[in-house]
């Protein structure tokens, strides 16, 4: 810094005191000092696998997570998918299964003549006429009644992840169902088809009785509901040419097992009851069992819910009813059927009882309504005068049809993929 002084005088006289002014300049001084040399350096060896390291964890981390949300995405796709066909399946079943009514009369078939005394439903069929009418339940023969099918079918090559076993049931029925937008008395049929067979339009792509499939075949099996119904309206309501029309839905693919169960519980025995199938129904330690004609036939056992029937070759006796003089109380008609173990324990109040004589009796036939049942003799609310009876009748033949309170439904279905089997089951209340 330097400084300087510079002294003047003003005025005329140049007397006045001096003036002195001082000017101040900074001067800078600077050093330039030389720049150290920067050399260039990488990353040493080390430091670079450690760099790769951590970048092939990140990508694998990256990897593994969309790889994990694809698999979760597609599981979950595949799941919503099984349970929507589970969910139209089961719900078919529940809609039509719960307005099953108790029936004799199941085929619309022609008797032969009149001799047996009571008409079917369709009695204006004719035999040649009949089409698919005979095909549903037992194939080319009449069924009577309600009738519950139990089957399975076996894989030809056991594996390990999959039973050699499968069911392979059917259930046949009356129910008023929807048929082209109209309510219909109809007899639906529910059972596994092969897909193979129905190309060959063989018996719907029924799978036998203990038949053997391979394991791709058994992956690929549909359930089907076919519906058989009277073709009668108001333009042929005149006609005798009336046709048994079919129709045939198919309600789930990849399905490998169809099990059916029913609520039956002898309320004169003392077993607990239960769901069970027709070959549960056979183990006298769970069940004491009234059906007579409950045995397996080529591998099949068929469940007819139905007491007697006119395929049935079962007899009985009847008590007239009577009146109590010192009560005045009518004892109604007692129906007893005394030489087996059964005591139509299925029946309820308000059920009906076809009965007709087998010859020789004056027992007036006709249908009859059950007031309650004791101990197995069933009373009957109709009265029939004494005067009609010259003893107690015997050589009774019958027939009444029932409805289990309850079926039991369990469904096997693979993803569309033909993996990951899930099975749903669903209880199905009736109004028996």
């Amino acid at each position: 810094m330097c400084t300087r002084w510079i002294s003047s005088y003003s005025g005329p006289s140049g007397r006045e005191p001096p003036v002195r002014i001082r000017f101040t300049r900074l001067r800078s001084l600077s050093i330039d000092e030389p720049q150290p040399v920067q050399k260039d350096t990488g990353f040493t060896l080390l430091e670079l696998l450690v760099a790769l390291t951590l970048a092939a964890i990140i990508s694998l981390i990256i990897s593994q997570v969309g790889t994990d949300s694809q698999r979760i995405y597609d599981s979950t796709i595949t799941t919503v998918e099984t349970y929507q066909k589970f969910r139209y399946a089961l719900n078919d079943i529940n809609e039509n299964l719960s307005k099953m009514v108790p029936t004799a009369s199941l085929e619309f078939y022609q008797d032969q003549g009149r001799s047996t005394g009571y008409w079917d439903d369709g009695e204006e069929l004719k035999d040649q006429d009949v089409g698919p009418n005979l095909e549903g339940g037992t194939p080319n023969k009449y069924d009577e009644a309600a009738t519950l099918f139990e089957r399975k079918y076996n894989l030809d090559e056991p594996r390990p992840d999959e039973p050699v076993e499968h069911w392979n049931d059917s259930i046949y029925f009356k129910a008023p169902v929807e048929v082209d937008g109209s309510i219909r008395m109809a007899n639906v049929e529910y059972f596994l088809a092969d897909p193979r067979k129905l190309e060959l339009k063989r018996n719907d792509g029924k799978i036998p009785a203990d038949d053997e499939l391979s394991y791709s075949d058994s992956r690929s099996l549909v359930l089907l509901k076919s519906i058989r119904y009277i073709d009668l309206g108001l333009n042929n309501y005149r006609s005798t040419e009336v046709r048994v029309r079919k129709k045939i839905v198919e309600l789930c693919s990849n399905v490998t097992d169809l099990r059916i169960e029913y609520f039956y519980d002898n309320q004169f025995d003392n077993k607990p009851g239960g769901f069970m199938s027709p070959s549960v129904e056979l183990t006298p330690e769970l069940v004491v069992s009234e059906d007579r004609n409950l045995r397996s036939r080529n591998g099949t056992l068929a469940k007819r819910f139905l007491y007697g029937g006119f395929l049935s070759t079962s007899r009985t006796n009847a008590r007239a009813g009577i009146r109590n003089l010192t009560t005045g109380e009518n004892i109604p008609v007692q129906f007893n059927y005394s030489r087996t173990k059964m005591k139509f324990s299925q029946l309820r109040p308000g059920d009906k009882m076809f009965i007709w004589t087998d010859g020789g009796s004056s027992f007036p036939s006709k249908e009859f309504t059950m007031l309650y049942n004791q101990d197995g003799r069933i009373f009957l609310k109709e009265a029939i005068p004494s005067s009609k009876w010259d003893q107690d009748p015997g050589g009774l033949r019958y027939r009444a049809a029932y409805v289990p309170p309850a079926f039991r439904i369990s469904v096997r279905v693979l993803n569309e993929k033909q993996t990951e089997p899930r099975t749903l089951t669903m209880v199905v209340r009736t109004n028996g």
